[in-house]
């Protein structure tokens, strides 16, 4: 009895902090205003064995539609001025996120007050480059994004 009383205690303690409590979102590194009625919250920029993840949250003002080709998509160390293409695999497919009937580009339809989660993959700069800039298409460049060495 007095298992089941502090089960339903935590159940009920746990559902009045809502989703957002159980389900928090990666803090933004980085934020930047796009062309596209959504802003773009870059949350993770990892290196790990000679590849950079980058991960981006849309959160959409209004409806829109997101549309973000993988050629206008970089990574650019500054320091060098080398610009870093979205890594693509055998069959010459992005390795990224994807979306249904487009291969050269992330398109996503989204609802105001939703948000959308995309990833690309690039080469990795070298381990002395410490920060980067990240450009989308439509998109006010993030720069000086400080990049995490995978441990």
């Amino acid at each position: 009895m007095k298992r089941l009383a502090c089960t339903m205690l935590f159940g009920l303690a746990a559902a009045s902090l809502g989703p957002a409590a159980v389900m928090a979102q990666p803090k933004a590194i980085a934020t930047v205003e796009t062309n596209m009625k959504a802003t773009a919250e870059l949350y993770e920029c990892k290196r790990k064995d000679g590849v950079l993840t980058v991960k981006v949250r849309f959160k959409a003002a209004s409806s829109t539609e997101l549309d973000m080709p993988y050629d206008e998509t970089y990574v650019m160390d500054v320091a060098s001025g080398k610009k870093y293409k979205v890594l693509r695999d055998s069959a010459k497919a992005p390795i990224a996120t994807t979306s249904d009937f487009h291969k050269d580009r992330i398109r996503a339809g989204v609802k105001a007050g939703e948000t959308f989660s995309a990833w690309w993959k690039f080469p990795a700069p070298p381990a002395a480059t410490k920060k980067i800039t990240f450009s989308l298409p439509r998109s006010e460049p993030f720069e000086d994004v400080p990049i995490t060495d995978a441990q």
